[in-house]
């Protein structure tokens, strides 16, 4: 394969990845919390989080991969460094926080009153840091893919 077909096939991974992390977030989520009960809406959104988590960490790895094929770090170091800290967020939703998140989840089901208001509080800080995990993937994966494709911003003409 030559270095233009690595480059259309880093172009397309990066943006079904892409589609897919928006999509979720602005689409499917919200929708799910419109129509189903929110237990049975948290529990899909929780599955699908976690399927993205996965999609997520291969994505991240294989296009810091593509984004190298080539030799000697062509994507450049911020790009590079950028692909790798969403490729960390990503191993830390894997790793510590989608089984916490479950683990809460889990035990508000046997639990009511003060108990169930204290775990929720707690399910409500652990769904603040996904959320943010969340919006650094988000963004990250824009940015770079804009950077990394040649998209510039349009600069205001001066008049």
């Amino acid at each position: 394969m030559t270095w233009r077909g690595f480059r259309g096939a880093e172009l397309a991974f990066w943006a079904i990845w892409l589609g897919a992390l928006w999509f979720i977030a602005i689409l499917v989520v919200p929708g799910l919390f419109k129509w189903l009960p929110r237990p049975e809406a948290g529990l899909v959104a929780g599955r699908l989080f976690y399927i993205l988590a996965l999609y997520s960490l291969v994505s991240s790895a294989l296009l810091l991969a593509l984004s190298n094929f080539a030799g000697e770090l062509r994507a450049g170091m911020r790009l590079n460094v950028l692909m790798a800290v969403i490729l960390a967020v990503s191993v830390v939703e894997l790793a510590w926080l989608q089984p916490h998140m479950n683990d809460l989840r889990a035990a508000m089901s046997t639990l009511e009153g003060d108990a169930l208001a204290a775990m929720r509080s707690q399910f409500g800080n652990m769904h603040a840091i996904s959320s943010v995990l969340y919006s650094i993937k988000m963004i990250g994966a824009l940015v770079w893919g804009l950077n990394r494709f040649g998209v510039k911003p349009v600069l205001a003409a001066k008049d």
